[in-house]
């Protein structure tokens, strides 16, 4: 999740996506063999948190509920539904742009979303 409306540098994060993020540094196929230690990965993510264009994105609160669950309303179960569903209801209720690599995101119609070729 990127692109708060503070400015163009920005990123946005959230427990999902810090979680992931802190999986993949720890995963031999996603890292192409250069994988790094748990207490490596967890550093590397204290060390993105301080920076002052990072922020974190509430989730508390009814509006996320509601959009969470339009966004899953006639859906077929997939493995990914729920944390995608979470992670598209987090953008869309928080009002902030969201960036991935799947296109699987394109089905939830969010305004602010890009996605990353890789």
């Amino acid at each position: 999740m990127v692109g708060t409306k503070r400015n163009d540098s920005s990123v946005a994060w959230c427990l999902p996506v810090r979680l992931g993020i802190l999986r993949l540094l720890t995963n031999k196929t996603a890292m192409q063999g250069e994988v790094v230690t748990p207490t490596e990965a967890h550093d590397a993510w204290g060390a993105f948190a301080q920076d002052p264009r990072v922020t974190e994105v509430s989730t508390s609160g009814p509006s996320h509920e509601i959009t969470l669950r339009r966004l899953i309303q006639n859906r077929v179960a997939t493995p990914n539904l729920w944390t995608d569903a979470w992670l598209a209801s987090a953008a869309e209720s928080s009002a902030i742009g969201f960036v991935s690599f799947d296109t699987g995101f394109r089905s939830y119609g969010l305004a602010g979303f890009e996605l990353l070729k890789g």
